[in-house]
């Protein structure tokens, strides 16, 4: 018996030829154009049904002339993408519109995965923590709608949605200050999407809660746990033991906590830390960390109804559209009254950090301190 696996994949021809109809019938009722009786369409769909037909998407989009599909890129490295990901899913799921995903990688740059969605003829883009330049994202919205998330953009007819960064460091900062911190750094990475904007907001942070003396961040903190950790060693190095630190990201702090403890550096006792984006990572048991709270969810909605409504009007339209979502600061176990005296850590021989860190200070749940 041959395996059913093995069998030829049925065609629109031998749907027309099941239903006893003509294979330009089928194509009419496939595409859901009119012509066919609805008693018609149900015995062309149960024959289809019947043979195990399955339409070939991409094809379809190649012959259509307004595409029903919505290119997406991601980074494969970064787990808010995969968050934002399941929010876009969401977001499209009662529409005609399928997402079409296609990754960045070390291997593969934003420009090739860029490129291979245009040759799926998609009938927009959402970039996902864009590092494009703005020229060719001004290129891009000339042929189809453009909508960049966790990335602002300059560029003419580009959307962008993005978390309030500038509300989310006055709320980190306020609360270290209400433990009784002065002596806070920031773990900047300049390379990363948005990188530019949170610094700039956590140097505002300090300007308006009278911090320029003793605040100061450090450049190229970067924005996973191995960088976090080769920060953390270089901190311990130095003797200049900040009493509170804000991370770029919750990978950042997680790999900025995992050294601090293994050199004797009590975590939140010597040293609070904060991270940014409150992903699974923060609330993991035993991580349990502070961290600013930006909605992957919301983000993802905000992009997807932006990139439907340009499709739904059929016109590429010059005129841009910013959006900017609430934070707020879910206070987890990381962070604590200021120290006392000044710990004296051990410098251990430090190899990759094994990111096994579990807190000795935790709170039953996350407590959200929201503006307003």
């Amino acid at each position: 018996m041959t395996d059913p696996a093995e069998r030829p994949r049925p065609t629109m021809r031998d749907v027309a030829r099941e239903a006893g109809v003509s294979q330009s019938l089928v194509s009419i009722i496939f595409r859901d154009a009119a012509g066919a009786s609805d008693a018609t369409r149900e015995k062309v769909l149960e024959a289809a049904n019947r043979l195990g037909y399955v339409r070939n998407e991409s094809a379809r989009a190649l012959r259509v002339s307004s595409p029903n599909t919505i290119g997406v890129t991601f980074n494969t490295r970064q787990p808010f993408h995969h968050e934002l990901l399941d929010g876009l899913y969401a977001a499209t799921a009662n529409t005609r519109y399928q997402l079409v995903l296609s990754a960045v990688s070390e291997h593969r740059s934003e420009s090739e995965a860029v490129e291979t969605l245009l040759s799926y003829r998609s009938g927009a883009l959402i970039l996902l923590g864009c590092l494009l330049e703005e020229e060719r994202l001004g290129r891009l919205s000339r042929r189809m709608p453009v909508i960049t998330v966790a990335q602002r953009s300059v560029a003419p007819g580009v959307d962008w949605v993005v978390s309030d960064d500038d509300d989310g460091m006055n709320l980190a900062t306020s609360h270290l200050m209400e433990l009784g911190h002065t002596k806070i750094r920031y773990l900047s990475c300049s390379e990363a999407a948005g990188g530019q904007d949170r610094l700039a907001a956590f140097e505002r942070a300090i300007d308006v809660n009278g911090l320029q003396e003793t605040a100061y961040s450090t450049p190229d903190g970067g924005k996973d746990e191995a960088s976090g950790a080769s920060v953390a060693e270089a901190i311990v190095r130095s003797g200049d033991l900040p009493t509170a630190i804000i991370a770029f990201n919750d990978r950042c702090a997680l790999g900025l906590i995992d050294v601090l403890i293994r050199c004797g550096v009590s975590v939140p006792a010597d040293v609070s830390v904060i991270g940014f984006d409150d992903s699974e990572i923060a609330s993991r048991p035993g991580i349990n960390m502070t961290s600013v709270h930006q909605s992957p969810r919301d983000l993802a909605r905000f992009a997807a109804e932006r990139a439907i409504h340009r499709l739904d009007s059929a016109a590429i339209s010059t005129q841009a559209r910013g959006t900017i979502l609430p934070t707020s600061l879910t206070v987890r176990g990381s962070t604590g009254p200021v120290r006392t005296a000044t710990p004296a850590p051990h410098i251990p021989q430090l190899e990759v950090p094994a990111i096994t860190y579990r807190s000795p200070h935790r709170s039953p749940e996350g407590q959200q301190i929201r503006r307003g």
